[in-house]
């Protein structure tokens, strides 16, 4: 039974099992499987095919896998079995030659299946141990003697396979159950030739790793000499349990795993009595294990606790031994093998300290190394020889000084003892407890777990798929099912043919609802079990029923409906309706593109709240108008009224009505403003009505491509149609040439008016886009003067479109190569296209008068090789005004630029740019004139503003400020103060050059009239718009100047005299001192006296003083600077005819004198009221 399960567990029968459930499956659940309605698998061929393949795919498998192995087995072998050039040194190639030749051969023996070997493994599928120890420790022998069945020994022998080449020191074990590599004792002590003996063991591990690089081995055994504990110091113990450690970490460093260790203290039997201890033992007994195994679950960290454990099971051990010693010593006759028998318990007592030491030092933790995996601890002895360590006598005869005893040497020819179970039952069965490489194993996890779920996730995709398939058609029926339940709940009727449409909309909606549900399921629906087909096919011919025997008959009851109501007031739209009306009468004349959008345009009108319903009615239209319609019963003797009706309008006003109706539904070559013009067009050019160049667009009829394509090519067909007196409207045909003659003639005057219309529309339309700022209008004048100007466009555009007779004469031309180069173009049409084309170009024609029109426009942008258009000259004229004002803008002072720039253009500068470019604009057209105009204008006014701008800023900080500093709330500019005008601050202000003269000389005079009685701005194209105001206060400030400063000083300085005139009868004398300079008059000569302001003497101040005849004196007495001005306001002083000649009367208390006043200058101060009346300007 054992055998069958460990056959079952194999791995390729597990890979069978696991074909064959799946060939089940192909064969009883493949019919059941279908993709898109197709089932792949239905036919037994088709099973027996998928299951031929998957076999053939797992042979494959199998074949690369054995083949794959194949190859790896033979590179290591070929590595193992190849001598390297060092051998060549230490022996001779004859020698080398028989080692290798025995090693392959044992090899290929290995591989030959026997009964109870593992053979037909590979290699290097079995668990491989390696065993160290120091040389003489009895690795060998314990390997020799430890049970195992060793298949090469019939024919090689009982002993090792040495190796060769990298392991010529290392002899191999072949066993059925592992490999076990017997490593020179050398390697692990290192204590001869430490370098060479390095290098061999290293290159002994590299070759482990490269070829088992997941567990290189699964377990190490440490093989340690019991002859060797008891003969040992502590110190050649420390140094041997080192050397062993240090071999231990290089196996787990250099093989990147953590290797189970099992301690093995060899030569138990040279304790002495062991073997008279163990001499009655059978020989299961003797296989039994002697030792101690720690748990397996237990980690590399609990090493302490293991020796912890060691030291109880040892001191249990020796318990053991002496409840064991009494029974065997009455066992035993001989007194000298029973004294042996008594003593071995305290030999195997004084043996704990050497061992333990041992274990500790080897075992030992460090935070610096990784501690090991200690997995037992173990006694055996393979053979007995040698003498045998008596320790007890040994230290009885040094205490006592006796002579020692010689213990007698053994035979040699002993028995196993404790080594049977250790390998097979212990060590062989958790092989796999090492640990693995986790870089390696980390790649075959991942390599795993991609297989798995690659598998799980192709597995899992088809159930998913599957169920989301079920759900979604579930889903799917059941909202089917919903619509047909409202399709069948839904019975309300129409009193009308709008509620007749509302009413019949569920039940259509319903039933396109249910038809659209299996449409919209998508690919989820699919995978085999899509049922959309069956279902839509059912509910197409419900649908199309209720569409034929009710939607339809609504549709016409609305088209006769409407041609009684108001729409049929409009004789075209009367014709329309009739026209679609007949279409359902005869489904054979239906055209969709007419009779779609009539009936569409009821329906925007009916519902215009609800363009829900609108869109719903349009589909359903759809559907209805794509069927194979029977004729609709219509209402014959109401066509016939409506046909007399139509009658009565000019027959080329129907036609012409029709043509364009058709013509207009074409929206494919409308000429949209805004992509003609590009790129630029929409930053210069907006609609009159605010709006973007998008919204003017030039219907395809009215452009070259309607002209030539509709006009001339369907124009005589439409006219011919008509004349025909086509089945619309019923009458006999007349189709004269004459006829058709003059309603063609009718029909081109008709369609060149509106073609006129049109794009004298687009002219009009197209106005340039507000420009407030600078920044904006210099940005305009750029695009507008680049070679792809949208003002060049714009014209082009209108060339192309109403040069008429080019087109006409292109289309000749094409006519005439197609006839000619044999295409297929009938004689007979060919022959009218080009009599039509070249009708615009003879007589008097409306073509001519349509291009005359527009010539001024044309011919802008008409030009020669030796002339270039003349829209090349607006274009240079508009970038040199763009110069100019880019200029101005760009300028660090931009407000300064302008005002120099206006200040020169009044001076009479010449002509600048802006004067330029209207001159050239004025040739234009009047529209493109205008439009160009009004943009210099701007422009113009622009530069204004911001010259009149750096006026105001300049006069607030060079005057207004300074000004007001120095004259507001001072006399004489504030009457009630007691505070003057400093004379300093006077003359600043009002002499020449002084704040206000300086000022109004730099940037006011070339804008003012100073000629005039009161200054003004100049008027003139150059004006800035100044405040009459403010020039009245520099006007103001000019006559302060020529009053005070007549020498042109800094100081004011006034000259004047006076004379008396009278002097009232009771005063003796009159006294006046102004400043010092004194006037005295008692009733004598009438003389002249000079005075000056200010005076000399720095006597500020003015006196005046009565004297009475009674002796009586009256006076008043002014202070200050300016007391003269102050005495002279509160006295009475009148100008006379001359202009330097006043009256002063001074009145005190009731006593007078008069004055003639008379100043050294026509322009005094005397005479100007207005002085006390300046302010100081703020703004211009």
């Amino acid at each position: 039974m054992g055998r069958i399960m460990v056959f079952l567990k194999t791995k390729w029968v597990l890979e069978l099992l696991g074909v064959l459930a799946v060939a089940l499956l192909i064969w009883f659940i493949g019919p059941l499987i279908a993709i898109a309605g197709a089932v792949p698998l239905e036919s037994e061929w088709a099973r027996w095919l998928a299951i031929g393949i998957l076999v053939a795919v797992w042979l494959a498998y199998r074949m690369l896998h054995k083949v794959l192995s194949t190859n790896r087995e033979k590179k290591l072998i070929a590595d193992l079995a190849t001598a390297d050039a060092n051998d060549a040194a230490s022996a001779s190639e004859a020698e080398l030659d028989v080692l290798r030749r025995g090693f392959e051969d044992a090899l290929q023996l290995l591989k030959t299946p026997t009964g109870k070997s593992r053979g037909s493994q590979y290699l290097y599928e079995l668990p491989w141990y390696a065993i160290i120890g120091a040389p003489g420790s009895g690795k060998t022998t314990a390997l020799i003697n430890s049970g195992l069945h060793f298949p090469l020994a019939e024919r090689l022998g009982k002993h090792a396979i040495r190796g060769v080449s990298g392991t010529r020191d290392c002899d191999w074990w072949f066993s059925d159950e592992a490999v076990l590599l017997d490593t020179a004792g050398r390697y692990t002590t290192q204590d001869s030739h430490q370098q060479v003996d390095a290098s061999a063991w290293h290159g002994f591990l590299q070759l482990l790793k490269k070829y088992r690089p997941r567990r290189p081995l699964n377990g190490v055994f440490v093989a340690v000499s019991v002859g060797d504990l008891m003969r040992q110091t502590e110190e050649e113990i420390r140094q041997h349990a080192t050397a062993v450690r240090q071999r231990i970490m290089e196996l787990n460093g250099q093989l990147g795993v953590q290797l189970p260790v099992y301690v093995l203290f060899t030569k138990t039997d040279l304790l002495a009595g062991f073997t008279d201890f163990y001499a009655n033992l059978s020989e299961d007994e003797r296989g039994q294990v002697w030792g101690e195994t720690f748990a397996p679950g237990a980690g590399v960290q609990d090493l302490p606790q293991h020796l912890d454990q060691f030291r109880l099971a040892y001191d249990e051990l020796v318990d053991r031994l002496l409840q064991r010693r009494l029974k065997r010593m009455q066992e035993e006759r001989d007194l000298q093998r029973r004294a042996a028998i008594f003593d071995f318990p305290q030999q195997m007592m004084l043996l704990k300290s050497s061992a333990l030491q041992f274990l500790e030092t080897t075992f030992a933790v460090s935070r610096y190394e990784e501690p090991f995996l200690l997995r037992g601890v173990y006694f055996s002895s393979g053979t007995q020889e040698g003498t045998p360590i008596d320790r007890v006598l040994s230290a009885l005869a040094s205490s006592f000084r006796l002579e020692r005893q010689a213990v007698p040497m053994m035979s040699g020819r002993g028995k196993n003892f404790f080594l049977g179970k250790l390998l097979k039952q212990v060590v062989f069965p958790e092989a796999d407890l090492v640990g693995v490489d986790p870089k390696i194993e980390r790649r075959y996890r991942l390599l795993s777990l991609g297989a798995y779920a690659a598998t799980a996730g192709v597995v899992a995709i088809a159930v998913v798929c599957w169920f989301v398939s079920l759900t979604a058609n579930k889903l799917a029926l059941a909202e089917v099912e919903k619509h047909v339940a409202a399709f069948r709940a839904s019975n309300a009727v129409g009193t009308d043919t709008r509620s007749g449409f509302v009413a019949l909309l569920p039940k259509l909606n319903a039933l396109t609802d249910a038809r659209e549900v299996y449409r919209q399921v998508g690919w989820s629906g699919g995978f085999g079990l899509y049922q959309g087909d069956k279902i839509e096919a059912g509910v197409n011919v419900a649908y199309e029923k209720l569409l034929r025997d009710n939607f339809l008959p609504l549709v016409v009851v609305r088209l006769k409906e409407r041609m009684q109501g108001d729409e049929g007031a409009n004789l075209d739209v009367l014709y329309q309706l009739l026209r679609v009306y007949l279409m359902f009468g005869d489904p054979k004349r239906m055209d969709i593109k007419v009779a779609q959008p009539w009936v569409k345009l009821d329906w925007e009108h009916q519902f215009s709240t609800d363009p829900e319903t609108q869109a719903q009615l349009l589909t359903h239209l759809d559907n209805l108008l794509a069927l194979d319609l029977d004729s609709a019963p219509i209402d014959n003797s109401f066509v016939t009224s409506v046909r007399n009706k139509l009658t009565q309008v000019p027959l080329v006003n129907q036609v012409y009505s029709r043509f364009k109706s058709e013509a207009l539904f074409d929206h494919d070559h409308d000429v949209i403003l805004a992509g003609q013009l590009a790129p630029n067009g929409d930053r210069v050019f907006s609609a009159a009505n605010g709006k973007g160049l998008d919204s003017l667009i030039v219907p395809g009829l009215f452009t070259g491509y309607g002209y030539t394509d509709w006009f001339l090519k369907k124009g005589m067909d439409y006219v011919k149609e008509a004349a025909s007196q086509n089945w619309v409207l019923g009458v006999s045909a007349t189709d004269t040439v004459l006829e058709l003659d003059r309603l063609y003639g009718d029909f081109k005057r008709l369609y060149l008016a509106d073609y006129q219309k049109t794009w004298d529309g687009v002219l009009t339309a197209v106005k340039f886009r507000p420009q407030p700022s600078t920044t904006q209008l210099v940005d305009t004048l750029d695009l507008l003067s680049r070679p792809d100007s949208p003002l060049k466009l714009l014209l082009e555009l209108v060339e192309k479109n109403t040069s008429l007779s080019k087109l006409s004469a292109n289309l000749a031309d094409s006519l005439t190569k197609a006839a000619g180069g044999g295409l297929a173009v009938p004689e007979a049409a060919t022959q009218k296209l080009l009599a039509m084309a070249k009708q615009g170009d003879s007589g008097i024609d409306p073509v001519k008068a349509l291009e005359a029109y527009f010539e001024p426009f044309n011919m802008q942008v008409r030009g020669a090789a030796d002339r270039p258009a003349p829209i090349a000259s607006t274009l240079t004229s508009l970038k040199n005004l763009h110069d100019y004002l880019m200029q101005i803008g760009a300028a660090s002072n931009a407000g300064g630029q302008a005002l120099s720039t206006e200040a020169a253009k009044a001076a009479g500068g010449g002509i600048d740019p802006i004067q330029a470019a209207k001159m050239e604009f004025a040739r234009l057209p009047g529209p493109i004139a205008a439009s160009l105009n009004a943009l210099t204008t701007t422009g113009g006014q622009q530069i204004k503003t911001g010259a009149k701008s750096q006026l105001n800023d300049l006069l607030k900080t060079s005057v207004s400020l300074p000004c007001k500093a120095a004259l507001t709330g001072r006399y004489p500019f504030a009457k009630n103060t007691p505070q003057d005008v400093l004379m300093a601050d006077f003359g600043k202000v009002f002499a020449a050059n002084g704040v206000v003269d300086q000022f109004f000389s730099t940037n006011l005079k070339a804008f003012v009239d100073t000629a005039a009685v009161q200054w003004r701005e100049l008027a003139s194209d150059n004006a800035l718009g100044l405040a009459p105001a403010s020039i009245r206060q520099f006007q103001i400030a000019a006559k302060i100047r020529d009053a005070f400063f007549p020498n042109g000083g800094a100081v004011p300085q006034v000259q004047f005299e006076l004379k008396p005139l009278t002097l009232d009868d009771r005063i003796g004398t009159f006294r006046l001192n102004v400043e010092g300079q004194e006037l005295v008059y008692r009733h004598g000569p009438e003389q002249l006296t000079k005075f000056q302001w200010p005076g000399t003497n720095n006597s500020a101040g003015v006196r005046v003083v009565f004297e009475a005849l009674d002796g009586k004196q009256v006076s008043r007495t002014k202070e200050g600077a300016w007391a003269l001005f102050r005495m002279l306001d509160e006295f009475n002083i009148e100008p006379t005819s001359l202009p330097d000649r006043f009256n002063l009367t001074v009145q005190l208390e009731g006593y007078s004198a008069r004055f003639e006043l008379r100043a050294a200058s026509v322009n005094n101060p005397f005479g100007i009221s207005e002085y006390q009346t300046f302010r100081c300007p703020e703004s211009l």
